[in-house]
């Protein structure tokens, strides 16, 4: 088929096979339906995206935040609805917002602070929105702040809900799928192609900076960049991850989608030097979900169970700055509705990854659940 009628949307992983789900134009529907390569799906991509965009059900029992009154966790909020949500948390005592930066279009990217021990100097990080159209991440780390706050937790937390406020901002009034920050090209060549904008921040980590997984190409979905920490946003996150260097004892990224919950390596397929100590967190989180939901994830190092990639945060957390147990967590689904993920399966995915989190801080920081 001509590639000028198709946009692949995104790739999917079935039965070891990598498969793609793509846009067709309505005139050439007829004439997908007969080639057997392809599966159609829906004839009705608008309505996959208004699932998304919307509340759940009317039949479904709404979601209520038990600490901000009226916000609801079971659905997805744009960014003005994000911060307001925040800017009410910091009025508890034990939480606090922190500006830890600019965007590249000068947005606040916030990280919210929760002190539940304030004699224990040791947090787990927590960061959503890497990728501007992962949507589920952002929902998902909002209703961690949440947990962590009300579960009554014996460890801190640092919680990032929107590393990429720009592209998330985005998504909601342009591109339901934009990926990267909104960095303009770097020549004027590119300027009226939408694609060429922005950078692809899990490629923008000094770990492997360029390699296998990366592009060099402005209008690649996995641009890398010009150099490490050339964004804003990934300089933002680094400085404080440093200063808080001897402090973080588990980092965990949140993506989607495709079930799994992996360690490093992700620029190589060798094995780190703690794999053990890895697979005993991840095969404890893999089952503790699988109590909470009956859902399976996959879990190893990102490079064998997904694809290699460079520049990842995950292992530039692990092998440069030290935190042994760096973990990213791609939420769900497998690949059916991808990023548009309904909202009916916003706090299914949190609880299971709540649930999958606790049980990781209880063998990580040897505390009782």
């Amino acid at each position: 088929m001509n590639k000028a009628k198709i946009e692949i949307l995104w790739n999917k992983y079935e039965g070891g096979e990598k498969l793609a789900i793509v846009k067709v134009d309505p005139k050439h529907v007829s004439r997908v339906k007969r080639n057997p390569n392809f599966r159609f799906i829906t004839n009705n991509l608008q309505h996959w995206i208004e699932l998304s965009a919307t509340a759940p059900f009317l039949d479904e029992k709404p979601r209520f935040s038990g600490l901000v009154p009226e916000f609801r966790l079971d659905k997805y909020h744009p960014l003005s609805e994000v911060e307001l949500f925040l800017y009410e948390i910091s009025k508890r005592g034990n939480a606090r917002v922190l500006d830890i930066g600019l965007s590249h279009e000068g947005r606040h990217i916030k990280a919210v602070e929760i002190l539940n021990n304030p004699n224990d100097s040791r947090f787990v990080w927590i960061d959503g929105c890497t990728h501007a159209r992962e949507w589920i991440t952002v929902s998902t780390a909002l209703f961690l702040i949440e947990q962590a706050i009300v579960s009554r937790s014996k460890v801190n937390f640092i919680i990032v809900p929107v590393i990429n406020p720009d592209g998330y901002v985005y998504t909601w009034t342009v591109d339901r799928l934009w990926r990267k920050n909104r960095r303009l090209p770097p020549t004027s060549q590119y300027f009226t192609r939408d694609e060429c904008y922005g950078i692809d921040l899990n490629r923008n980590y000094d770990i492997n900076f360029g390699g296998e997984g990366s592009s060099r190409d402005p209008c690649s979905h996995i641009y890398q960049g010009s150099s490490p920490f050339s964004e804003p946003e990934t300089s933002a996150v680094a400085k404080l991850i440093w200063a808080m260097r001897h402090k973080i004892k588990l980092f965990l990224s949140l993506h989607s989608f495709h079930q799994l919950w992996s360690c490093p390596y992700a620029f190589t397929k060798a094995k780190n030097p703690h794999f053990d100590a890895h697979m005993e967190v991840l095969n404890s989180v893999r089952d503790a979900i699988y109590k909470t939901s009956g859902e399976i994830y996959n879990v190893g190092p990102l490079s064998t169970e997904l694809y290699i990639g460079s520049g990842f945060s995950l292992d530039w957390t692990y092998a440069k700055v030290g935190i042994v147990h760096s973990y990213l967590s791609e939420l769900r689904d497998k690949g059916v509705y991808g990023f548009m993920l309904p909202s009916n399966q916003i706090m299914p995915t949190a609880l299971e990854t709540w649930a999958g989190l606790r049980v990781a801080i209880c063998k990580i920081f040897k505390v009782d659940c």
